[in-house]
């Protein structure tokens, strides 16, 4: 398959879930595809194929980073739930909008840390490879 495949593959699953984030409201089910369409993202690029490079210790980094910012947007969501519903009381478009703007709001910071985690264990492999 070609890399524009694999580009539109990930548009596509993006736009499923924002469309159907928008008409159901958010399910767990998003978890499974963004990293999909982030994997798919990175066969289209290319970075994929640096993965056969990494050492165990790196990987094992890279994981255990990808857990932390996993629980950490998990709590983050389920905090931004308990406000929203519990103590606000917020209902109707108010409330998705208050959902979907907490949901991008708390991706940021571990996107942040978990992409300069990646990108350091990649310059690493850049400086070895040179």
């Amino acid at each position: 398959m070609s890399e524009k495949t694999f580009n539109i593959i990930g548009w596509i699953l993006l736009l499923v879930m924002g469309v159907s984030w928008i008409v159901f409201g958010y399910s767990s089910w998003f978890l499974l595809l963004l990293p999909l369409s982030y994997i798919s993202f990175s066969i289209s690029d290319g970075s994929i194929k640096k993965l056969g490079k990494l050492s165990i210790s790196q990987a094992v980094l890279i994981l255990f980073a990808l857990a932390v910012s996993v629980g950490i947007v998990f709590g983050l969501i389920q905090l931004a739930n308990y406000v929203i519903n519990d103590k606000l009381h917020l209902t109707g478009v108010i409330k998705t909008f208050s959902q979907i703007i907490a949901i991008i709001i708390s991706l940021y910071p571990v996107k942040f840390t978990f992409g300069s985690i990646v990108y350091k264990v990649y310059g690493g492999l850049n400086a070895n490879k040179s």
